[in-house]
C-alpha cells in the first residue's frame, strides 16, 4: 500500500494533466455541436464495421450475398418502371392521389412512384441491417448504407410496404436506424376504417407488440383492425402498415381505449430493407417548427 501511494505521488502532475485533459475533451464533445457530430460519426463508423465483420461471419454459411443481389435487382427494377411511370403521366393529368400533389412541379421531375405503394418518393435505395438490437428500452439497427450511398438522416427505413424506423445518424459507409420498437419513438398512426389518428408508441417490454394512444372511446374499432401512417408524419409517407390491433381494453372513467398492436415488421427476422424519401420532405420540414419535426 506504501509503495502505490508513493507512485501516486510521484506521478501526481501526470495524473493532474490526464484530469484536466480529460475535462476539456468532455467539454468541448457535450458543448461543440460541430465536435459532438464528428464523434457521432466517428462511433457510428467504428461500430458498423465491427457488426459488420460479425454479421459477415455469422452469415458464412447462408444466402446472404444472394438474397442481397436478388433484393437489389428487384428495387433496381422497380425503380426504372416508376421513373418511367411518373414521366410519362404528367403530362394527362395529376399524379396518384395517394400523394395529392397534383401535376408535377419543376422540384419533382425526378421524382418516382414506389409500387409498393404508389408513393411520390425522391430517394430509394437497398440496404442490409448488420446489426439489430433487441435489448434495451432505446434498441438501434445498423444499415450497411451511409452518406457515400446518398443515405440521410430521417429518412424513412421500410421493408417492402411495412415501417421498421428512420434513419437517426450516418457516417460514410453506415446508418443508425431508431426502429419503432425504442421507448422514444412517437408515429402517427390512422386507422383507415374510422380515419382516425392515433399515436403509436412502444411499451419496452415485447418487441412484437406496441400500443396506440389516445384513441377515443366513442369511436368503433376491432380486433384485427389494421393500421398505417398517417399524413402527419414528417418522415414516413402515408399508408404504410403500421401493424393491426390485437387486443381492446375499456378503462372505467378514461376516454381513450387501452389497444395493444401487433407490429406488422418482425424485427427478429430483418435482414434486408429499403431506404425512402416522400418527394418535397425537405420542403416541408422548413415549415414544421423544430419540435413537431
Amino acid at each position: 500500500m506504501g509503495g502505490l501511494a508513493l507512485w501516486l505521488f510521484k506521478n501526481r502532475f501526470l495524473g493532474l494533466f490526464i484530469l484536466l485533459e480529460s475535462i476539456g475533451a468532455w467539454m468541448t464533445f457535450s458543448e461543440v455541436s460541430y465536435h459532438r457530430s464528428r464523434l457521432n460519426q466517428f462511433q457510428i463508423e467504428i461500430a458498423g464495421n465491427y457488426q459488420y465483420r460479425i454479421h459477415r461471419i455469422t452469415r458464412f454459411m447462408g444466402l446472404d450475398e444472394e438474397n442481397l443481389r436478388l433484393n437489389q435487382e428487384i428495387t433496381a427494377l422497380k425503380l426504372q418502371f416508376s421513373t418511367k411511370n411518373v414521366t410519362n403521366d404528367s403530362s394527362e393529368g395529376p399524379i396518384s392521389a395517394s400523394n395529392g400533389q397534383g401535376s408535377l412541379s419543376p422540384s419533382q421531375q425526378n421524382t418516382f412512384l414506389w409500387p409498393d405503394s404508389g408513393i411520390l418518393l425522391d430517394f430509394a435505395s437497398t440496404a442490409r441491417v448488420v446489426f439489430c438490437g433487441m435489448g434495451s428500452q432505446q434498441n438501434y439497427m445498423l444499415l450497411d448504407r451511409g452518406s457515400l450511398h446518398g443515405i440521410q438522416p430521417r429518412m424513412a427505413v421500410l421493408q417492402g410496404n411495412k415501417i421498421a424506423g428512420q434513419v437517426q445518424a450516418v457516417s460514410e459507409h453506415f446508418a443508425r436506424v431508431v426502429p419503432l420498437i425504442h421507448t422514444k419513438m412517437r408515429t402517427s398512426a390512422l386507422h383507415p376504417k374510422s380515419q382516425t389518428v392515433a399515436s403509436l408508441v412502444w411499451d419496452g417490454v415485447s418487441t412484437r407488440y406496441a400500443e396506440l394512444l389516445d384513441f377515443p372511446i366513442h369511436i368503433p374499432i376491432k380486433i384485427g383492425d389494421s393500421l398505417v401512417s398517417s399524413s402527419y408524419s414528417a418522415v414516413y409517407p402515408p399508408g404504410l402498415r403500421l401493424g393491426r390491433v390485437d387486443r381492446i381494453e375499456v378503462i372505467p372513467g378514461a376516454v381513450t381505449y387501452k389497444i395493444r398492436v401487433v407490429l406488422a415488421t418482425d424485427y427478429r427476422q430483418l435482414d434486408h430493407v429499403q431506404v425512402i424519401r416522400p418527394a418535397l420532405q425537405n420542403e416541408r420540414e422548413k415549415l414544421l417548427p423544430q419540435d413537431l419535426q
